[in-house]
């Protein structure tokens, strides 16, 4: 798979269906389409005021959450929320969700083929000044510096976007507040990998809705305290408690994407999966 490319096609699949694994289940939207639609319990969970393309975005997401737990033979019902935000999947499925403008995803897979998905879409554009050195460990920042300039793939937010994809697939196991440094990414540009190794670090602050960081660009937000350390082999979150994540990056269209995954015994036979674009039917 190539690193960057050019566009998607109008109506043809998006990145996501080169980045499954063969047991995962993944859909996907591109762009404005028909008008989504929400469960009243996901409806009720947002905050007020939440209108317009905010609104149809997280609506959107989860209209492909719906038809990516469908593809998996998960029966229908809402999606609900944590209490930091995170998707609520049905017992023995691990999932992940990414929206922004213009693009929004959701990929799943049984618990008994992998024990955490974590999926994140950025725009391919390099992060302001001084946001690299705040995000990135030291070795990281030497390994963006040695990498190849790839037309279309700014190699800074691509970063950004792995921390943010581990993030997703880390929080559901270890419930604690994780932060930039919690993570070490690798890039491997020969076969379009990625590698995130958990690190041990100080204990980090805990911001609203339990992400990192807002957007790729923007520097990363104070976080409120947190009584356990990520980095200590006591606490769920550590090093010692989080799995090596790996996975695929695409780059296309404006657009980064990357999707990650945790090593577990494959218990379920894997069907084959395909990524499907998103359908406005109550399916």
């Amino acid at each position: 798979m190539n690193a960057a490319g050019p566009p998607a096609p109008a109506g043809g699949p998006g990145p996501l269906a080169a980045l499954l694994p063969p047991w995962a289940a993944g859909a996907e939207d591109l762009g404005p389409g028909p008008q989504p639609w929400l469960y009243a319990e996901e409806d009720e969970q947002l905050a007020e005021g939440v209108v317009g393309a905010r609104w149809t975005e997280f609506a959107t997401a989860r209209m492909c959450a719906r038809r990516a737990l469908l593809r998996l033979g998960a029966a229908p019902g809402p999606l609900l929320r944590g209490s930091r935000g995170e998707p609520l999947w049905p017992a023995g499925v691990v999932g992940s969700i990414t929206h922004r403008a213009g693009y929004r995803a959701a990929v799943v897979g049984p618990a008994g083929a992998t024990a955490a998905l974590g999926i994140d879409a950025e725009p391919a554009v390099a992060l302001r000044p001084g946001v690299l050195r705040r995000i990135a460990l030291p070795e990281e920042r030497a390994g963006l510096a040695a990498l190849p300039p790839v037309p279309g793939l700014p190699w800074d937010t691509l970063l950004f976007c792995a921390k943010e994809a581990a993030y997703k697939a880390w929080y559901p196991l270890a419930r604690v507040p994780l932060g930039f440094h919690t993570a070490e990414v690798r890039f491997h540009p020969e076969r379009s990998g990625v590698t995130v190794r958990p690190v041990a670090v100080r204990p980090v602050g805990e911001r609203a809705h339990g992400r990192p960081c807002a957007a790729a660009g923007s520097p990363p937000s104070p976080q409120a305290g947190s009584s356990r350390s990520p980095g200590s082999p006591a606490a769920p979150g550590g090093a010692a408690g989080l799995p090596l994540l790996e996975g695929a990056y695409a780059a296309a269209g404006g657009l980064l994407v990357v999707l990650l995954t945790a090593a577990a015994p494959r218990t379920l036979p894997p069907p084959p999966r395909t990524a499907a674009r998103c359908a406005s039917s109550r399916s």
